[in-house]
């Protein structure tokens, strides 16, 4: 993967998580932050995509070195799942921090 695939990617990830961990502590609501993580990454790494495209056809065409390398301008629709699980789990985290913390207290 190139290094602008992979600044993108953690681009996209960090703008996610800060994004759903803000709504979840105003809301607290799991499943709402976990899918405005979900349309965040979409929008993000799909914008990535139809940019990099442009930008350079040949270089992000399939190519046989490595997994993420094979996929080519794939990666960007690959990683939406990915960080969103990864965004699941940090949530997940934070709640059972929560918890804790509001168990420790009584």
């Amino acid at each position: 993967m190139n290094i602008i695939m992979i600044v993108t990617v953690l681009i996209s990830l960090l703008a996610s998580t800060i994004t759903c961990i803000w709504l979840f502590k105003l809301t607290s609501k799991k499943w709402m932050s976990v899918l405005i993580a979900l349309a965040v990454n979409a929008v993000i790494l799909l914008l990535a995509t139809v940019i990099f495209y442009t930008l350079d056809v040949q270089a992000f065409h399939k190519q046989i070195d490595g997994v993420f390398s094979s996929l080519g301008i794939l990666v960007f629709a690959f990683f939406i799942p990915v960080l969103t699980l990864l965004n699941f789990c940090t949530l997940e985290f934070k709640r059972y921090q929560r918890n804790k913390h509001h168990t420790n207290q009584l």
